[in-house]
């Protein structure tokens, strides 16, 4: 059977099964980079960067680098997607030669387990890559004592001193392929495949907003960390933790009721574009959401930075700024690194999307429509959900940090305006690259060709 899913691995592209390696290889070496700050001693013997070597800040910078992981996570989720339909007409004929429901569902985490255990085991590379390039520097190199830190180079942020053990490497990748065959089954839960072709599962059902459960609950996790502060280390250190944990999970899941309202509010819109993605988008809200899943979190990010850096820039002394400000600059190239996943889902998003609509984008360019317009009509789907996300996520993380800090005066005006501005002009930026990458599956799903029977 491992032969059988090897097979279909390549014979369902390589380029897919490249993609899903990397996404599993940059989870991994997140995972193993945050376990070694957290395996660092209370005094590290070795420079690094002040928020990494300070015992009272290394356990959040770690739990932030284990967030980084979750853009990744959604672009394999996207990326397994990527040819379902042509991957299900596979599995059917094999239900039509003999093999059961069962075989075909193991064929399929297995499918997707291999690259992810070869992505995984990459991992350890990636970790190795980033301990060369972003290494903490030695004592005995004689740049500093044992324990002092460096506030103003950007290296220093991983540990040399210590590293996961051989059965933590082995147990992170045995975690990264679970995690992935688990993204991967996800995907393709809800469709059944039988001998004589597909039979989707699709619910009628619009998305329900239930992660405004858990963004209540995050902040009601955030008020007990301000209520409850210095009372114990414990709750100093989880209930932050659990907050953002939570607001970004809840976030992330309102993303397809998002999709789903906004394209019952744009349906009566009188471009074009427009009115074809909110059609889309109240038809099938779920792949849309998916795709901008993480631009909220992004959002919510976003906003609280700012609204520190505006309490930072009117409480702290000048001397003191640069602390702090350079570990939010540090907070805003890690957004970057996970809008660039993001392009990623939503590239992939609008090339299912075209593959699995081939013959409707070929029926549109055979009245008229140019590819000209049916690109803005993809710009337009992702953007739609994108968007309200981005701007949402950005003004509830303001409003959470801007509040206790200091209130809402008109630094925090200030600085709310500019991150909204920001994440506006970002995520757009991102929309419009993911379109124009997909600019060939735009024109080769309008080639009259598709609308062939036979």
């Amino acid at each position: 059977m491992i032969r059988l899913a090897w097979h279909l691995t390549v014979v369902g592209g390589r380029g897919r099964a490249v993609l899903l390696a990397a996404c599993t290889a940059v989870v991994g070496g997140l995972l193993l980079v945050g376990q070694a700050m957290l395996l660092l001693p209370e005094y590290p013997q070795e420079a690094l960067y002040s928020v990494v070597a300070d015992a009272g800040t290394r356990s959040g910078f770690a739990f932030a680098v284990f967030l980084l992981a979750l853009p990744a996570l959604l672009l394999l989720f996207q990326a397994v997607r990527l040819g379902t339909s042509a991957r299900e007409r596979r599995l059917a004929a094999l239900r039509l030669a003999g093999a059961t429901p069962g075989d075909v569902r193991r064929l399929g985490a297995l499918e997707v387990g291999l690259p992810t255990f070869a992505g995984a085991v990459a991992g350890y590379g990636v970790y190795r890559l980033m301990r060369g390039v972003f290494g903490g520097a030695p004592v005995d190199a004689g740049c500093c004592e044992p324990g002092v830190t460096r506030h103003g180079s950007l290296a220093g942020f991983v540990p040399t001193s210590v590293a996961p053990a051989w059965w933590q490497v082995l147990l992170t990748v045995l975690v990264v392929t679970v995690l992935g065959v688990i993204v991967g089954t996800a995907a393709n839960r809800g469709v059944v495949v039988s001998p004589l072709g597909i039979a989707r599962r699709t619910s009628s059902n619009p998305p329900r907003p239930w992660g405004l459960l858990l963004v209540v609950a995050g902040i009601g996790f955030g008020v007990s960390a301000l209520v409850l502060f210095g009372t114990s280390e414990l709750v100093d250190l989880l209930a932050p933790l659990a907050s953002i944990a939570l607001l970004v999970v809840g976030l992330i899941s309102l993303a397809p009721w998002t999709a789903y309202v906004v394209g019952r509010t744009a349906r009566r819109a009188r471009t074009a574009p427009v009115l074809l993605a909110a059609r889309r988008l109240a038809g099938d809200p779920r792949p849309a959401g998916r795709a901008a899943a993480a631009v909220g979190a992004i959002g919510l990010v976003a906003g609280g930075a700012a609204a520190m850096a505006a309490d930072i820039l009117e409480t702290q002394e000048p001397g003191d700024r640069a602390y702090y400000l350079v570990a939010i600059g540090l907070v805003g190239v890690g957004l970057l690194l996970a809008l660039l996943a993001v392009i990623g889902s939503l590239a992939i998003h609008s090339v299912e999307s075209l593959l699995d609509r081939k013959r409707s984008v070929a029926s549109l360019a055979a009245l008229g429509g140019t590819t000209g317009l049916l690109a803005q009509s993809q710009r337009a789907e992702v953007g739609l959900v994108a968007m309200p996300m981005a701007l949402g996520g950005t003004l509830l993380g303001s409003l959470l940090i801007g509040i206790p800090l200091a209130g809402l005066g008109l630094p925090w005006a200030v600085a709310t305006a500019l991150a909204l501005g920001a994440v506006a002009g970002l995520v757009w930026s991102a929309v419009r690259l993911a379109v124009l990458i997909t600019g060939p599956w735009i024109r080769k799903a309008a080639d009259p060709a598709n609308l062939r029977t036979a």
